[in-house]
């Protein structure tokens, strides 16, 4: 009955747009694209990019693989967070427990309680992952999508401008000005996964007024997601005689919280002040997440809080000086509980990062042939290292049953309140070479010195070729990257046996990446672009069982190699075509570390293959673009911890994936003040696939899942 319920609402809220389409077409001739205009063949090699140089190019001159997603089409796919934006594109796949997203690039992931470690998260720059781990956020408690302007997704290394965690790929979200809105926007979303209802909504607001500019988001949502079964590959079920494994959940839960704000202030000191304050918080709790697998009081809570202070000013026409300074805390939230089936106490976990960083940039314009950008950062850390203390649940009782602690309790773990420091100073140098109106080199180097780990080079060499007249782009691209281990990784103390245990031994990752890319298109009927890349990573980070823990190692150095392709078309005026594959394979592997088992599972949780074609519709007569998505997923290999449990190496079968969605574009439904509507129904074949997972246990997805979303101008 509450699906049903959920169909009607969807059908009342999307009647007035098309009627109010009907009664106010928008004009078109036969020679008229008027119409077409908000339909338009969403160009990459048109795109503007600023990433990849930290100066804006087109997408064709940008000597990078680069993927941007406009806020156009997150609105009318009815995207909700970047793991869905992420989804379709070639080269990033992403492995969801239901708590956290594991996002990997090329064949790489980062493994257990990764959370998307082997890429760079930033927002308008600002690097915003959980510092304990440099792991990041990809759900709804990463920022209102409603306040973002575009998604810039470049895969390969780019260390050699953003440092240690820039290790396989950046993602940069880009959000708008308060100029852009020029007002208030609410909007309200209702969601179903399976017969869970849920619901939630953002509040945006932007104004701009002579020098000032300011834009605030906030946005919370609640979705039940009880009624999942654990699928029927997880080793864990062999030895499950008695069946009690084979109930659904009830307790998985995901309550996101998030809150973007942005002032910027003209004239100041001849120029510019910026503010950006990013504040998430993860909530959620999930029966398949590796901390207390099929526990059912687990909730892990988390916030991530940033600050940054940006003075930019241009002395010269030519030359462009910014300066910043941030301070971040990331820590577990006051609802957090890590139950592992004891009915006497629960785990806290004890963490937390707090620090500081500044950075100095330079932008130099030497006649139109050379621009150079010159910089140096430094970032200190105050890590509180992870430990796990113990809240009693029941009173202990000593002889004569005298209370020795009672409930309510919390007994500190074994290093609670342990700290270290980590510091890095990097400076790096970049170099854009232009001749000849469509050749252009660039060269960058950056050097990192870390606390522990010493010093690290980083480089980039490309060859762009990239007439302006022509929509035509061929790349040639090598990059290298370095990732240092994160607090977590090197001095976690276990919370049980199997689980995972700090080494201090872990040497730093290192990659060296040689990519060739090519775009090509036709006016706006047809664009491809297509790229093969080899990566080579030396000293690959996985978890593998030493003793009676798991910790993380230096296992291997491999060769991953694989190719991409974005392909898109407009068959007919109305109607779009988006084809985007994405292959990765390890075809060698140098074994440094073994376990205490003969298993090794290569390329663990990351498919060799995968494909996504999306399809639209565009009904000029109402402002509605149908879309329609299927995918195909690959198999991908077992985590080493669960082929530990089974004995042997095994595969997670391959799927299809599906969606509809259904959006108007902006309606002025009440007076001057514009509407939108989207309408996404995801896995509608009620695929009943599976996630690798950690403990014994793999993932189950979702199923169906709906969500309706109302944006209301004010």
């Amino acid at each position: 009955m509450r699906v049903r319920a959920f169909w009607v609402l969807a059908a009342v809220c999307l009647a007035p747009a098309i009627a109010a389409g009907q009664e106010e077409p928008i004009e078109s001739s036969p020679g008229d694209d008027s119409a077409l205009a908000l339909f338009a063949l969403d160009s990459q090699l048109e795109q503007s990019v600023v990433s990849s140089t930290r100066t804006e190019q087109r997408g064709a001159q940008t000597p990078a693989v680069v993927t941007v997603v406009s806020a156009e089409e997150i609105q009318a796919r009815g995207y909700r967070s970047l793991a869905e934006v992420l989804r379709a594109v070639p080269g990033v796949y992403d492995v969801y427990d239901l708590v956290s997203h594991n996002v990997g690039v090329r064949g790489i992931n980062g493994g257990a309680r990764a959370s998307g470690t082997v890429s760079k998260l930033m927002i308008d720059g600002l690097a915003v992952d959980f510092r304990p781990s440099t792991g990041n956020f990809f759900g709804e408690e990463l920022v209102p999508m409603e306040a973002v302007e575009r998604v810039e997704i470049i895969r390969g290394p780019a260390s050699a401008l953003y440092g240690a965690d820039a290790f396989l790929g950046v993602v940069n979200v880009v959000t708008r000005s308060g100029a852009q809105v020029r007002g208030a926007q609410l909007t309200g979303q209702v969601g179903s996964v399976r017969s869970n209802l849920g619901g939630g909504g953002t509040a945006l607001v932007g104004a701009a007024t002579g020098p000032l500019d300011v834009l605030v988001a906030a946005g919370y949502s609640a979705q039940g997601r009880g009624g999942l079964w654990l699928p029927s590959s997880s080793p864990t079920l062999a030895s499950d005689a008695s069946g009690a494994l084979h109930g659904r959940s009830s307790t998985d839960m995901s309550r996101p919280r998030s809150l973007l704000a942005k002032l910027s202030l003209e004239d100041v000191a001849k120029g510019k002040l910026a503010f950006l304050a990013s504040v998430q918080q993860l909530d959620a709790a999930g029966r398949f997440q590796d901390f207390g697998p099929l526990a059912s009081g687990t909730r892990i809570g988390l916030v991530n809080q940033h600050y940054q202070v940006t003075y930019s000013v241009q002395p010269h026409p030519m030359l462009d000086l910014e300066a910043s300074g941030q301070y971040f805390n990331s820590e577990p939230a006051s609802t957090e509980r890590l139950d592992i089936g004891r009915p006497d106490f629960v785990y806290l976990r004890s963490v937390r990062a707090t620090g500081f960083g500044v950075a100095g940039t330079s932008r130099l314009r030497l006649l139109d042939q050379l621009h150079l950008v010159l910089g140096a950062d430094y970032l200190r850390t105050e890590n509180v290292l992870q430990t796990f203390d113990t809240l009693l649940l029941q009173d202990v009782l000593g002889p004569e049953q005298t209370v020795l602690r009672s409930a309510g309790t919390v007994v500190p773990g074994e290093q609670h309140g342990a700290h270290k420091t980590f510091g890095n100073a990097g400076a790096f140098a970049q170099a854009i070479v232009s001749f000849d109106g469509a050749w252009s080199a660039t060269a960058g180097a950056r050097v990192d010195s870390h606390t522990i780990y010493g010093v690290n080079p980083s480089a980039r060499v490309g060859v762009v070729y990239a007439p302006s007249s022509r929509q035509l782009s061929l790349k040639l691209l090598y990059g290298s990257s370095f990732k240092a281990p994160s607090a977590d990784q090197l001095y976690t103390q276990p919370m049980r046996v199997l689980d995972i245990e700090g080494n201090e031994r872990l040497e730093a990752q290192s990659a060296h990446t040689f990519e060739l890319a090519a775009g090509y298109g036709v006016g706006d009927r047809l664009e491809i672009t297509a790229n093969a890349f080899a990566t080579y990573v030396l000293g690959r980070v996985e978890f593998v069982q030493r003793s009676l823990f798991l910790q993380a190692q230096n296992v291997a150095d491999e060769w991953v190699v694989g190719g991409e392709l974005d392909a898109r078309a407009m068959i007919a005026r109305p109607v779009q075509l988006r084809l985007t594959v994405g292959a990765a394979r390890s075809v060698s592997r140098s074994q440094k570390v073994t376990s205490l088992s003969s298993v090794d599972a290569i390329n663990p949780l990351y498919p060799t293959l995968q494909a996504h074609l999306q399809g639209d519709y565009f009904f000029p007569w109402a402002g509605l673009r149908f879309g329609a998505e299927v995918s195909y997923v690959g198999p991908r290999t077992s985590s080493q911890s669960n082929a530990l449990v089974k004995g042997s190496d095994y595969e997670i079968p391959g799927y299809f994936y599906t969606a509809v969605s259904l959006s108007t574009a902006k309606r002025k439904l009440i007076g001057e003040r514009e509407t939108s509507v989207a309408l996404r129904v995801a896995d509608v074949l009620n695929s009943r696939w599976a996630e690798p997972g950690f403990g014994g246990i793999d993932v189950p997805t979702q199923g169906v899942t709906a969500s309706l979303v109302i944006s209301q101008s004010l």
